[in-house]
Formats: C-alpha cells, structure tokens, sequence
C-alpha cells in the first residue's frame, strides 16, 4: 500500500487548519491572546511529511544520504537535550530558592544596597504596584490579567471558550514600607490563583439582508477564569535585587538580567515543590534525549 494515500486526508486537514489559522489571525484584535497549539499542529504535519519523503526518497531529501540524515538528526537531539537542561536548571534555581529561603522585605535588601553591601539572589516580599492600570473582564482594575472568557452553563460546568484576553503594564513595581523596585517580568512567570467572575460580552448584531449591518449590540452573559494582579496585593518576587540604571533606583531581575518571577496570593504555597519536580522532568527528559542521540550518532 502506498503511504502517501494513506497520509492524503491528514494533509487536507492541515491545509484546511492553515486556512482557518490564518483568517482568525486577521481578524483577531491585536490584545487578544493567541494560542500556541496550531504551531504544535503545524510541526506534527512537517515531520508526518519529513517521515513519508524521506520513505520513497522524493523531495528534498532525494539528494540526501541517511547517513547525513542520521548525523544531523542526532546533533538535533543534543541541541534539544541541552536546551532542555538549561530550562530546567533555570526552573530549579527559583525552586531552590522558594524552597530554602524565607521571604526577606524590600525595604530591607534595599537598605543593604544603599550601605554598600549587595543582597544577591532571593525572595523578596512587597506590594505589587504599576506604571498604568489595565481592567479585566471581570471588572478588576489591576497591574495584568490574563482571562478565559467561557459561556454559562446549567450545571454549573465549564461552558464553551467564547474568548482569550490578557493584558499587562507596562512596568511591574514592588512596594515596600520605604521603598520601591521596578520589576523586570515575563507573562510566563507571573503565578496568580484563578478567580471566577460573572462578566458581559457584547457582540454586533448580524446584517440584515440588504448588505447593512443592524445596530446595536447584542449582550451575552459569560464566565471569567481570571488570574489578576491586584494593585496593592502582597506578592512576592524571586530574582536579584540590584542597583537601577539610575542612582536610587532598584530593580529586580532574574538571572543574568533575565524576568524574575511574580507570585500572588496562594499561588505561593507548595510552589517550590512543584517547580523542582518540574525541573526534575525537563532532567529526565534532557537525559532520554541524549540517550537517543548517542544511539543515533552511533548507528
């Protein structure tokens, strides 16, 4: 049986999920948040097709001997195994240091700065505070937000993803009693628990039939599943607090000048158990990897 027939619908079906990702992305608003999966959906079709040309020698690879193939799949799984372990490494440092250290005060790493003497890496305790204001869905006004906004069921149950929306300042503060520091942040190490808010989105009502469209607006109830940092709320911050590029302001920064992370409320407990076994993963996996491109590179 010849493969590519049986690969035929599987291929149609990613043309048609190209199609459709491409006219959502323009239609979307600009602030809406975009999801990552159709990249995962697009890289599963790319290697179906690598596996199928490389199996009746026709495209690209055609001009390609295996051996090459091999050498170059093999130094591919080192450079991923790698990537791998320098994520995890990261994600162990901040675990290490939720775990082994008790939150210090702002105001006390800066009154080490401003004697001279430099706090380091650690977990420092303040308010959130921000630049700008932004408003969730729910209605909180807020430093960030990241929602889902889902319909309203019956029973109670989660009802069916209307939309996804985020926001974020554009500078992230934390307060102390006497002072203050700027935070350098990442949207994917702000840790905030999920709040459930009953909120209203509004749609424009369908044309009528004769090529204009009806006004007014058409108002459906729905659900927020919000994660929100509050203006005011006590956070903490894993990073290096650090002298700013001005003489007496401080910033908190992550490792080589990387995002420190953001923790609010009871997103705190149990949060450095949960990175390390997560660090642990990558670990695993980093090694499978290598594993593999060792037997590939030896084959």
């Amino acid at each position: 049986m010849d493969l590519r027939w049986a690969f035929a619908p599987l291929y149609a079906a990613g043309l048609g999920a190209l199609v459709v990702a491409a006219f959502a992305f323009g239609r979307k608003d600009a602030r809406a948040f975009m999801p990552q999966w159709p990249m995962a959906w697009f890289g599963l079709l790319a290697l179906l097709f690598a596996l199928v040309a490389l199996r009746n020698r026709a495209g690209p690879f055609m001009w390609v001997s295996p051996g090459t193939l091999g050498d170059g799949l093999g130094v591919a799984l080192l450079v991923a195994a790698a990537g791998l372990a320098v994520v995890g490494s990261r994600i162990w440092v901040r675990a290490d240091a939720l775990r082994a250290e008790a939150p210090r005060s702002l105001d006390e790493g800066v009154a080490e700065l401003r004697a001279g003497r430099s706090p380091g890496w650690g977990v420092y305790r303040g308010r959130l505070a921000s630049s700008d204001q932004v408003t969730s869905p729910g209605g909180v006004v807020c430093a960030f937000y990241e929602a889902e906004l889902r319909g309203v069921m019956p029973d109670g149950s989660k009802g069916p993803l209307l939309s996804m929306e985020r926001a974020y300042a554009p500078v992230l503060q934390v307060r102390g009693e006497r002072a203050e520091a700027a935070v350098s942040f990442s949207p994917q190490l702000l840790l905030a628990p999920v709040r459930i808010l009953r909120c209203q989105m509004s749609h424009p009502l369908a044309e009528t039939g004769t090529g204009v469209p009806a006004e007014g607006r058409v108002v459906e109830e729905s659900l927020s599943y919000e994660r929100v940092g509050r203006l005011g709320e006590e956070c903490l911050v894993v990073g290096e607090l650090r002298q700013g590029p001005v003489p007496g302001v401080y910033e908190l920064r992550g490792k080589q000048g990387g995002p420190a992370m953001v923790i609010l409320g009871n997103a705190g407990e149990g949060t450095g158990t949960v990175l390390a076994r997560r660090a642990w993963k990558l670990f695993a996996l980093a090694g499978g990897l290598t594993v593999a491109a060792a037997w590939v590179l030896a084959g």
